[in-house]
């Protein structure tokens, strides 16, 4: 199964960890500014065959450790692959680059040939002549033909707005920035000039981080299951069972709501053992493979795995578990159930991820080493996907084993 369309770079040193916007460590001191207030969350509580669920929302954003080395690189250019030149030009023109911007491309474009294939940098002066409607074009034809390219310049960013930066997260004359550089690519809203943002960035060291950090941000959950007198235990065993896929959790389930003054438990603590260990955290070295990363297919396919296995770090080896061990099955998802989205036009495979329960999936947006493995909303996930290209989707259904 070929690899999802963001792919990692490789950082200088990687530990886990978890921030959570809004959340203050220490009083500041006289010289800090005052945070501006943080909005009470909003709890959603819903109930279905899972029994009843509330959830809130969280930010995640990467840590400073894993904003590696190649995301501060403020060169801008664009790769063409095994095009030459003139090829290139016409493609621009194709593309309906104005006149004025061909033109700067004619005098300070520089051409150099690179390991991977022709590159074309750019200056401040080519990046600022750019519509919004020339960087849509440039943007879906690099996803179409230049895929490695596109992951490497084009960020999306989840929920198709600008919350991640704003409320103080990075200053306001950054925000701006980012919002002139920003493009919507049908629902997707993008960034593909990260190399001149922290240019224009100089030497604010902090403003680059705060900047990198609110670019990959992403939006999570925090999930808890209700067990009070008005729970139906053994519904609520069988729905979270999967099954018997995960059958430890009766006993967890039934001493919750057994204990006195307790009434919720949270769902980190029912899922099986491999997404309990991810959820919320970030890719570290000890699961990277030579030439692959945990992706959204390396998360979702090993759901009730006990352990995780680099061995699904290859694609084939995923797909030949998927045809042995899984049942594709169709009506509404259960606990549990795999989902694989593929492109419309050439069946290629876009993104996969877990059901849960309402509305909620456990997923991992690519295969970054800055985003993390979460529970989120299904229109939260699909914030970054819902670009030119359609999409179905298939469900997959672990068997039990025998």
């Amino acid at each position: 199964m070929p690899s999802p369309c963001e792919r990692p770079f490789r950082p200088r040193r990687l530990t886990t960890g978890l921030i959570l916007l809004g959340s203050a460590l220490a009083a500041p001191s006289p010289a800090q500014e005052t945070p501006p207030p943080t909005e009470a969350a909003q709890i959603v509580r819903s109930t279905g065959p899972w029994g009843t669920i509330e959830s809130y929302p969280i930010t995640l954003e990467p840590p400073a450790s894993h904003l590696w080395e190649a995301l501060y690189d403020e060169r801008s250019y664009w790769n063409f692959g095994s095009m030459d030149q003139a090829s290139v030009r016409a493609l621009l023109a194709e593309l309906g680059f104005t006149d004025e911007t061909l033109s700067l491309v004619d005098r300070d474009g520089v051409w150099k040939p690179s390991n991977s294939g022709l590159d074309l940098e750019i200056n401040d002066a080519i990046i600022e002549s750019l519509r919004p409607e020339d960087r849509a074009a440039l943007t879906k034809w690099l996803r179409l033909n230049n895929e490695y390219h596109f992951s490497k310049v084009v960020i999306n960013l989840e929920g198709g707005d600008f919350s991640s930066f704003e409320n103080g997260k990075v200053s306001p004359a950054t925000l701006d920035l980012v919002k002139r550089m920003a493009f919507k690519r049908r629902n997707v809203l993008s960034l593909m000039d990260r190399a001149y943002i922290l240019r224009q960035l100089g030497g604010d060291a902090s403003e680059k981080e705060d900047f990198l950090r609110a670019a990959f941000a992403t939006q999570s959950l925090i999930v808890s299951l209700v067990l009070d007198e008005t729970t139906d235990l053994e519904a609520a065993v069988s729905y979270w069972s999967a099954g018997g896929l995960n059958r430890e959790i009766e006993s967890t389930l039934r001493g919750v709501l057994t204990t006195s003054g307790a009434d919720r438990v949270d769902l980190v603590q029912i899922l099986p053992p491999v997404p309990r260990r991810y959820l919320y955290g970030f890719t570290n070295l000890r699961d990277v493979g030579p030439n692959n990363t945990p992706d959204c297919f390396w998360a979702s396919v090993q759901f009730f795995h006990r352990k995780a296995s680099a061995r699904l770090l290859d694609a084939a080896i995923g797909q030949q578990h998927i045809a042995g061990d899984f049942e594709e099955v169709e009506g509404e998802p259960r606990f549990g159930d795999l989902v694989c989205m593929f492109n419309d036009t050439d069946g290629s495979f876009l993104h996969s991820y877990v059901y849960i329960a309402d509305d909620i999936v456990f997923t991992k947006n690519g295969a970054s080493f800055a985003r993390p493995f979460v529970l989120t909303r299904k229109s939260d996930m699909l914030s970054v996907y819902l670009d030119e290209s359609t999409f179905h989707q298939r469900a997959f259904r672990r068997k039990r084993a025998s």
